[in-house]
């Protein structure tokens, strides 16, 4: 049985030299980074927020990266980096799109579907109960379930204490169980 350390993957020396190289101004190290980043990313942003701002939150992202990437210090954390970047653009969106609803109408439809074509076809009941949970829960599931990174790692890309992740994990999950239980309720 694997544990969750183990099936974590640890940068690799090509990894780290493909962000070295890029840091540098190495276009091709730059490209093979945002491919190689780039379904990872396109799964989580998709799933925190829905199919329609995805495109422009990957694109700000892949923007950021090009811009911020000379300043990571340390090349080995460039996956958890990138997440962050996305996090935080994701997030703005999200504000930026509750600022401008009216009180009285519906979240828009795409804060509440997470309608996939990712290649890897997800559960249908998994996206159906992550329409349940609050994308900052949401974000924290997606992180440490989907990819497989520890609270810690998630706390960080969030830039939350590590408490409120696992509040924020807690508060989802509860949310998740109740849901499922009363779906399983006979009427």
């Amino acid at each position: 049985m694997q544990t969750r350390t183990e099936a974590k993957e640890p940068a690799t020396p090509e990894q780290t030299l493909l962000v070295l190289l890029a840091q540098t101004g190495d276009r091709a190290a730059l490209e093979q980074l945002l491919r190689d980043t780039y379904a990872p990313l396109r799964r989580y942003v998709t799933r925190l927020v829905g199919a329609a701002l995805a495109d422009d939150i990957l694109q700000e992202t892949s923007l950021q990266i090009f811009r911020k990437l000379r300043f990571l210090r340390e090349p080995a954390v460039f996956r958890p980096w990138t997440f962050r970047i996305a996090s935080r653009i994701a997030f703005s969106h999200l504000k930026r799109a509750r600022r401008w609803q009216p009180l009285d109408e519906a979240p828009p439809e795409h804060l509440t579907t997470l309608n996939l074509n990712l290649g890897e076809p997800p559960d249908e009941a998994f996206l159906t109960l992550l329409d349940q949970v609050s994308p900052a829960s949401r974000a924290v599931l997606l992180l440490h379930y989907q990819h497989d990174l520890s609270l810690e790692e998630s706390a960080a890309i969030l830039e939350i204490p590590i408490g409120t992740a696992k509040s924020r994990l807690h508060y989802g999950v509860t949310t998740l169980r109740k849901y499922l239980t009363s779906e399983r309720k006979p009427a």
